[in-house]
């Protein structure tokens, strides 16, 4: 039976998958080329300078939820979101003010993982 509750193991294991996605797209973010050549290459790289800086500021339920959407996929999210990091910086809708505005555009596959999980 489902009480809805999470032991503390769970609890323990929930807090360092999403610690270990949290790096794992740290390490993303700073592997990101920037072509020099690029007209956006210094608004690519400010860009990520700031998903970078506030990285930690992201909501922990956000992490969360990232985080095991990332295992369900089998790493696969994590690859979507260094294909975003490459746009960074591209035009105007692709300047994040934060890491929270950046990883804002996954919130549909959060709400729509919730969806299934609820029927």
């Amino acid at each position: 039976m489902m009480t809805g509750e999470m032991t503390d193991s769970e609890a323990r294991e929930q807090v360092e998958r999403a610690d270990h996605f949290r790096e794992a797209l740290r390490d993303a973010i700073h592997a990101t080329p920037v072509d020099p050549a690029s007209l956006c290459a210094d608004q690519h790289r400010r860009g990520l300078e700031r998903i970078a800086g506030t990285l930690d500021a992201v909501d922990c339920v956000m992490m969360c939820n990232l985080a095991n959407i990332n295992t369900a996929m089998r790493g696969w999210l994590l690859e979507l979101v260094e294909v975003r990091l490459m746009c960074v910086g591209g035009g105007p809708t692709l300047d994040f003010a934060d890491a929270t505005a950046f990883l804002a555009a996954f919130q549909p596959m959060i709400d729509m993982a919730r969806r299934r999980r609820l029927q």
